[in-house]
Order: structure tokens, then sequence, then C-alpha cells
């Protein structure tokens, strides 16, 4: 996996992350509502960053394809229409989360470049997904 490569992974998954959350975040009460909307800003930080990385090298950002993210909003409707609770959505969004960092440590071990902005972009999404999950431990 090369710079560019990495970085798409990377833009991909804070956009899919800021969707995921926008499809809860209206459901959820004041003290989660407050947690996964300082989510989405680290994503869409993240997303920015990456963003302009790729420009920078040449490439336009990819959004995240219209499949995935017509599946997401659908799971999540129904996910939440048969338990709309604090702890059924934490546990979608640790679910969530947690796909993201498999994923995310598979592309970093397959990462061959050599750019270290590149790494610390992924490396810090990683570490976002992460805290996530510790962030959302509690509303279960």
């Amino acid at each position: 996996m090369q710079d560019t490569e990495l970085l798409q992974y990377v833009h991909e998954t804070a956009e899919m992350g800021i969707e995921g959350l926008q499809n809860v975040v209206g459901q959820a009460d004041d003290r989660l509502r407050e947690s996964i909307q300082s989510q989405i800003s680290e994503y869409e930080n993240i997303s920015r960053r990456s963003a302009r990385m790729l420009r920078s090298k040449g490439e336009t950002p990819r959004e995240p394809a219209l499949m995935a993210r017509i599946s997401s909003e659908v799971m999540s409707t129904v996910q939440t229409l048969a338990d709309p609770s604090s702890s059924k959505i934490a546990e979608m969004v640790i679910k969530g989360n947690q796909m993201g960092i498999t994923k995310g440590l598979k592309h970093l071990h397959d990462y061959a470049g050599d750019d270290r902005q590149v790494r610390s972009l992924a490396e810090e999404l990683l570490a976002t997904e992460q805290s996530n999950v510790e962030q959302m431990k509690p509303f279960l």
C-alpha cells in the first residue's frame, strides 16, 4: 500500500464515521449526543486533513461508496427503531469503530510508503477510533 492508497482509506473511513454518527446522533440523549458530536468533530478534522494531503499529491479525495453509505443508514435506522436506548447506540458506535480499528491496523501493516505525515494521520485515525470505543463504554 502506498501513500495515496492509505490516505484515501483514511479519508473514506473518516467520512463513513461522520455519516454513521450523524445517523444516530438525533436519537441520543444529551450526554451521549455530546460525546457523539465530539467524535464527529474529530472525524471532520481528520477528513479535512486527509483531503488536503491527497490534493497536495495530485489526487482527488474519494467519498465512501454509495452502497456502503446506504447500508450504514439503513442498518442504523432499523437497529434504533428496534431499540433506541443509549446502550444500543453506544453498542453500534463501538462495533463500527472496532471494524475500523481492525481494518486500519491491517492497512498500517501493509503500508509500504515512507511519508511520516501519511503514517501519522493513519495512526491518529486509529487512536481516535480506539478512544471512541472507550468513550462509549460507560453508555453500555
